[in-house]
């Protein structure tokens, strides 16, 4: 039930995005985009050479599966789960061979690892080393790393291409991101010595970079930033100006496949998690669970307030008429329903009073109660998981050559309406 579903993906905002970062950082700062999850569910392959041609100077993924479907790019691919053996032959070995495999070094015995594996291939290996200064996942405390430097330079099989760390409050604690990065910087300056001037330093993170250059270093690691839906910034205030004008590249697109009328009272789905309160129109759309919508989660709104409060909004648009309108009741495996009521004078014109209008279930504008992130918010989610939870079913289609915004804006404008969620 996918064929009346699409993700579109806007190639041209990706490219503005980028060019956001790049105002950010600056031209000294280089720009590595994280790919993971085949880019959030996007297409690795796809949006990588997207992004390598707007600018990225490395790729990101988490495992080495990843980092095989990147073999055909242009710029090196790190590695961030850690790794100990590949085997010869295939896209790996070939990015190995190129020296476009980069991999991240996490304790001492993984470094002796490594020297075997590049020793097996003849190589010598860029690695970074992970510096733990407070995220306590990935890496190692300061004493084993400055161990690691040491192996690192007395051995002519591995060649140290980075020294990183990572965030633990990138989005939340301005307080918390400046701890990490004097310590980070404390580490570098006093191990300056096997640190050779080619290698690049890279701590920040979307929201880390978007605090301003403290953070930045010599690389800047974005994945949420150029998907455009970092716009609200760091939640604590302290953020780059220019971060409002990232432009969100994702919409996502059904259409109505049943209309039905309800009477006052009568509930609708399992469990009649939404019961009328006035005589209601009901569509369907052919969207569901299956295809990554969110149902509600035990810390978001319990069922009997998400009615009088709905956590998910659609909007609804038939030519230049564009309403908003909530899902209501249980989100099922292949559908969902949406109040529709009040909206005919909009959808008068269809088939049974809606038949065939578009539903957009992700949108571009941040103001809208789709938007992505505003949806992730009232659902206890975050929008990476979002993302990463829309179905590979689900075509995805480029758009380039977007109109550009002054002619966007001396169109006619839509008609704002709102489908408001059970007025008695």
């Amino acid at each position: 039930m996918t064929d009346n579903s699409l993700i579109s993906i806007d190639f041209d905002a990706i490219d503005h995005n980028m060019d956001v970062v790049r105002s950010l950082v600056g031209p000294g700062c280089e720009i590595n985009v994280v790919v993971k999850a085949d880019a959030y569910g996007l297409g690795a392959v796809r949006m990588a050479r997207r992004l390598v041609h707007a600018g990225a100077s490395m790729l990101t993924v988490y495992s080495p599966a990843q980092a095989e479907a990147l073999e055909g790019t242009s710029v090196p691919v790190l590695v961030l789960q850690p790794v100990t053996r590949l085997v010869r032959g295939g896209s790996l070995h070939s990015m190995l061979l190129a020296g476009r495999l980069h991999l991240v070094v996490h304790d001492v015995h993984h470094a002796a690892e490594l020297i075997v594996l590049a020793h097996e291939h003849d190589v010598r290996l860029p690695v970074h080393l992970e510096l733990d200064t407070g995220l306590a996942r990935g890496g190692c405390v300061p004493e084993e790393a400055a161990r690691i430097l040491q192996a690192v330079a007395a051995s002519r099989h591995l060649r140290l291409a980075g020294v990183m760390t990572h965030f633990s409050h990138a989005k939340t604690s301005a307080e918390r991101c400046a701890a990490q990065i004097r310590a980070f910087d404390v580490f570098v300056d006093s191990h300056r010595g096997l640190i050779p001037p080619e290698c690049v330093l890279h701590a920040a993170s979307s929201y880390a970079a978007l605090r301003g250059p403290r953070m930045h270093a010599g690389m800047v690691r974005v994945g949420l930033a150029w998907t455009g839906l970092a716009a609200d910034g760091p939640e604590d205030g302290e953020r780059f100006e220019g971060c409002d004008r990232f432009r969100p590249a994702l919409r996502w697109t059904s259409s109505i496949i049943h209309v039905r009328r309800i009477a006052r009272g009568g509930g609708v789905g399992y469990g009649w998690q939404w019961t009328a309160r006035r005589d209601s129109v009901i569509g369907l759309v052919p969207v569901g669970y299956a295809d990554g919508y969110p149902t509600l989660t035990s810390h978001a709104a319990r069922a009997g307030d998400d009615q009088a409060s709905p956590s998910r909004w659609v909007k609804v648009r038939v030519g230049d008429w564009e309403a908003e309108a909530p899902v209501i009741g249980a989100v099922n495996m292949d559908q969902v329903c949406v109040d529709l009521t009040g909206l005919d004078h909009m959808l008068a014109g269809l088939p049974n009073g809606g038949l065939g209008a578009e539903v957009e279930l992700y949108g571009t504008d941040r103001a809208a109660r789709n938007y992505l992130p505003a949806i992730a918010e009232r659902t206890g989610l975050r929008p990476y998981e979002l993302l990463c939870r829309l179905s590979p079913r689900i075509p995805r289609v480029a758009v380039e050559a977007a109109a550009p915004v002054g002619r966007v804006e001396q169109a006619a404008p839509r008609v704002a309406a709102r489908a408001a969620p059970d007025a008695p």
